[in-house]
């Protein structure tokens, strides 16, 4: 999100105005097609600190940023900025981007580097089954058997890649390294998870590149049992101004439920908050339904064909939505059970985890 972006700019200005530059110096191979290579800290690719132009796909750049700053060292392509990771530790960085990519220099950036080429690896892999792009359109029962069959392989080699980097996490705590990790990785693990991490001492913690993750925990905190809901304010389907506050806290329980019409898995679900709200409507069960979508004529008729017959709201903001920002969230579908004063109950509940909990509030 642009203010997740604008917290890692103030953030990589912050340390580079108190911490203690080191210079760096990186010589490297890249495709011959390359002409000009650059260095980025933190993650920024949009403010490159070094430029340095190619000659027969060799090249040599230097120059000074703060220590234990993660470099990314490449070149531009249509789509952001091929490069691999370094740390700035002041020893020598000689880097490869052509059909292979690896770093080598300090003995961490040397084992840092394995790591990335381990998992890169893995990705690798899993995007060279061609197959799995075509078969998503066929609906055969062959196409759909193979899909499925791919799709498993594909999410093994991910699951594969993952491990590898916990691992590395885990065996990292004493430098930064991990930083660069769990900047890509912090939305997988729960609010838990994330807090032990914050809370175990670790050096990486601190480095700037973990400013998101630690963001991303305080939305978290918003959403755990015992904490009061923060209200949001939208326009409802017919356009008039509504917020949460207008139904949650008024001594019922209420489902505040984040989905969109374009999200699969949100309609798959949507039958058993449907069963949900007419099993206990009468006994004062509420619905507030949270969209994330950004086409009004698609909310408005999957509310119609899916038979959402209770409040809903949308700022029509996509994954801008200001729920998003709110309540941690970065995967739909997602909820919140809000009790008679206004705290939250239990949060994701699915299925039939939603129906057993309010059979047992409702008894």
């Amino acid at each position: 999100m642009k203010k997740t972006i604008l917290m890692n700019l103030l953030m990589a200005t912050a340390i580079t105005a108190t911490a203690q530059d080191v210079t760096f110096k990186v010589k490297g191979t890249v495709p011959d097609t390359v002409k000009t290579v650059v260095v980025f800290v933190n993650g920024n690719q949009r403010n490159p600190i070094a430029t340095a132009s190619v000659s027969g796909g060799k090249f040599t750049i230097e120059g000074q940023a703060p220590k234990d700053a993660i470099l990314g060292i490449g070149y531009p392509q249509q789509r952001g900025i091929r490069n691999m990771p370094a740390v700035n530790d002041g020893e020598p960085i000689e880097i490869m981007l052509t059909d292979e990519s690896w770093v080598k220099g300090s003995k961490l950036n040397n084992e840092f580097s394995n790591m990335n080429n381990q998992s890169n690896i893995m990705i690798l892999a899993a995007s060279q089954i061609k197959e799995w792009q075509e078969l998503r359109n066929d609906k055969t029962a062959e196409g759909k058997a193979k899909l499925e069959k791919i799709t498993k392989e594909i999410t093994a080699m991910e699951e594969k890649c993952d491990s590898i980097k916990i691992e590395y996490v885990k065996a990292h705590s004493n430098d930064v390294t991990p930083a660069y990790l769990m900047s890509q990785m912090y939305y997988q693990f729960d609010y838990k998870e994330l807090t032990d991490f914050i809370n175990s001492g670790a050096v990486w913690v601190n480095h700037p590149m973990c400013a998101p993750m630690k963001k991303q925990v305080q939305a978290l905190a918003k959403r755990q049992p015992g904490v009061m809901f923060t209200d949001l304010e939208m326009n409802d389907i017919d356009g008039k101004p509504a917020k949460l506050s207008d139904w949650v806290g008024k001594g019922n329980y209420v489902l505040v439920d984040f989905w969109a019409s374009w999200c699969g898995p949100c309609r798959r679900e949507m039958p058993h908050v449907v069963e949900a709200y007419n099993t206990y409507k009468e006994k004062g069960f509420d619905v507030v339904g949270v969209s994330f979508d950004s086409k009004a004529d698609a909310w408005k008729g999957a509310v119609k064909s899916l038979g959402l017959n209770w409040h809903n709201i949308s700022d029509l903001k996509y994954w801008q939505c200001a729920a998003a920002e709110a309540y941690g969230i970065n995967s739909i579908p997602s909820n919140i059970l809000v009790g008679p004063d206004g705290k939250i109950v239990a949060s994701d509940l699915r299925g039939q985890a939603l129906l057993d909990k309010l059979a047992e509030i409702y008894k």
